[in-house]
């Protein structure tokens, strides 16, 4: 369902964005992603927040040759422009199909850089959906869980996730496809 819902959104495109609005939509998560967003206590939580989330965010700044950086502030981290512009003129280079479902990933996750760990085969949906839930699993660990609801909205997440990340692949990946086959029949 979830990839015939992003099918149809690509083919009918309802808010009428082009590529560059997508794009925007895309990077502007970088002002609330919820890796960059750390709590000082509990310590534990903080602890945690570091141990997971940092490993990733130090991946991407080495990948894309950008600073993300993190913020205990309600204000949240200061993104340098030149992240932004990079980060951008990466997503250029996927098709209006594919950043449709960029941008239903990463507001699944709200998280562009966990979605760029995702779609550069750095994290697994497994991977990607715990670190976009960290502090609620936390919570969860302390709490306890509600089975029915915890669980739902867990698989969800994956299905949602799973789904928007095969939907880039596949958009991207069929010019690969195309080019190959042109040049084996040429």
């Amino acid at each position: 369902m979830h990839l015939t819902t992003l099918c149809n959104t690509a083919l009918d495109n309802p808010t009428q964005r082009d590529k560059d609005q997508l794009i925007r939509a895309a990077v502007k998560f970088l002002d609330t992603d919820t890796i960059c967003y750390r709590v000082e206590e509990p310590e534990a939580l903080a602890e945690l927040q570091r141990r997971e989330w940092d490993p990733v965010a130090e991946w991407a700044e080495r990948r894309y040759s950008v600073e993300i950086g993190s913020s205990t502030s309600i204000l949240g981290p200061s993104i340098p422009a030149r992240t932004r512009e990079v980060l951008a003129s990466h997503l250029a280079s996927y098709s209006m199909w594919a950043l449709q479902g960029i941008e239903f990933v990463v507001t699944q996750l709200k998280s562009i850089v966990l979605t760029l760990g995702l779609l550069d085969r750095h994290l697994t949906v497994e991977q990607a959906v715990l670190l976009s839930r960290l502090e609620e699993e936390y919570q969860i660990q302390r709490w306890g869980s509600i089975e029915w609801a915890h669980d739902y909205e867990r698989q969800e997440l994956r299905a949602r996730t799973a789904a928007g990340t095969l939907f880039v692949h596949l958009c991207s990946e069929s010019t690969t496809v195309k080019h190959k086959l042109l040049q084996a029949g040429g």
